[in-house]
């Protein structure tokens, strides 16, 4: 773990009591604990680890030991917590192990939510999706918000840097500071990156599972995306991209594909413009019509709605 992650505007009292965490886990000697007595901590680290992923390790660990023991802490009932190892807990459970090498601590939950949210938000096997709500987690704990309130902020700042904020809160400059200098560390991402990839929290709950499941790119998963308002459509593209691997650029084609098809499908109104335009004109003269004369006006477009209504449902 970078113990560098803690620096400069990042160093804290709660990111002081972290960094002390890392230099024991640099410095105490693992031992045996059992498998059984170990519990999943309240954040979890990842969405989904394929069954062939797990396989491979245990595999990896059968011929040549585990090369880092996982670390936990102490719970007061005698049994631990995970902090970091997930992976190979699950390596250990399919090798049919009763105990595993493991680092304990003696620290409290924020400190052991920390530990897991910094190491988890520098893992670079993360998909897109897990590595967005690390960084978030990350950043919440750094800030003392809650994910929607970082994600205000974040957006804020960045207006601002675009020109379409006039002004920030000294807070908001120095959370802003925090925020850029955390996903540098974090990702050598900017801001601008961060809020970019924020999109990815509003996709469709399909292309979620597939990011998780498959690994699919941010990329990837906006594209197919642009077809939510299409789901039968979607949902057959999301299984053509799983049962054939298309390439990026393919699912690009698809994608234009079925949005010309449906575009073609749509009747076009020929009225449309018509009634935007009568709206407008209705607008702007009921501001300058006196009080008395509205009434009159009323009846009269009246009286001609009822007459398209009749008409429109003689045809319904």
């Amino acid at each position: 773990m970078d113990l560098g992650i803690f620096e400069d505007v990042l160093d804290t009292p709660k990111t002081q009591k972290a960094k002390k965490a890392i230099q024991t886990i640099q410095e105490v000697k693992p031992q045996e604990i059992e498998i059984s007595k170990i519990k999943n901590p309240r954040f979890h680290d990842r969405s989904y680890v394929s069954p062939e992923r797990i396989v491979a390790l245990a595999e990896n660990i059968k011929a040549y030991g585990l090369a880092q023991p996982i670390v936990v802490r102490k719970l007061e009932d005698g049994s631990y917590e995970r902090i970091i190892g997930y992976i190979r807990i699950k390596a250990y459970e399919y090798l049919k192990k009763d105990k595993i090498p493991a680092i304990v601590l003696d620290v409290d939950e924020e400190t052991a939510l920390a530990l897991m949210i910094s190491e988890n938000a520098q893992r670079e096997d993360l998909n897109d999706y897990d590595k967005l709500m690390s960084h978030l987690e990350y950043l919440s704990f750094i800030l003392g918000k809650d994910k929607e309130e970082v994600i205000k902020v974040a957006r804020k700042v960045f207006n601002y840097i675009s020109g379409n904020v006039k002004q920030l809160t000294p807070e908001e400059r120095k959370e802003g500071q925090i925020i850029e200098k955390t996903l540098q560390k974090l990702s050598g991402t900017n801001l601008r990156t961060f809020i970019e990839r924020l999109k990815i929290l509003n996709v469709a709950p399909q292309i979620k599972e597939a990011i998780r499941k498959y690994g699919w790119s941010y990329s990837l998963a906006i594209e197919v995306n642009k077809l939510r308002h299409i789901p039968e459509k979607m949902e057959q593209l999301i299984q053509e991209i799983i049962d054939k691997g298309l390439t990026k650029k393919e699912v690009q084609q698809r994608v234009k594909e079925i949005l010309g098809e449906e575009a073609e499908k749509r009747v076009k109104n020929p009225f449309k413009e018509t009634f935007k335009e009568l709206n407008k004109r209705v607008s702007e003269l009921y501001r300058k019509l006196p009080e008395k004369e509205k009434t009159k006006v009323e009846k009269a477009i009246n009286k001609k709605l009822s007459e398209i209504y009749k008409l429109l449902e003689k045809y319904e």
